[in-house]
């Protein structure tokens, strides 16, 4: 049981190690982000982004990444529950 829980962890924490280091190339490839821009250009940014097919697709395709990671690790959280409350095997004798 508790290594179930520190794989789960352990795979959760690798996910979202992927999922920052993408997002983290995604935007060195694209204009450097300024914080002082004020809330209707960075929506103005967002939308100029979309409007790029080749950043869409690879904006999609990170997100799509992400979901299945996430997907994965529930799964596996999951299994994890159900054998938890399966009564342990007899040794062999």
């Amino acid at each position: 049981m508790r290594s179930n829980f520190k794989s789960a962890v352990i795979g959760f924490a690798v996910g979202l190690a992927a999922a920052a280091a993408g997002a983290q190339a995604a935007q060195h490839e694209h204009a450097a982000p300024t914080t002082d821009k004020p809330s209707a250009e960075r929506v103005h940014d967002m939308d100029a982004m979309m409007a790029d097919p080749a950043m869409r697709q690879k904006m999609m395709a990170n997100m799509a990444q992400c979901r299945d990671m996430m997907s994965m690790m529930m799964e596996h959280m999951r299994h994890g529950r159900d054998m938890a409350k399966q009564p342990a095997p007899q040794p062999k004798h």
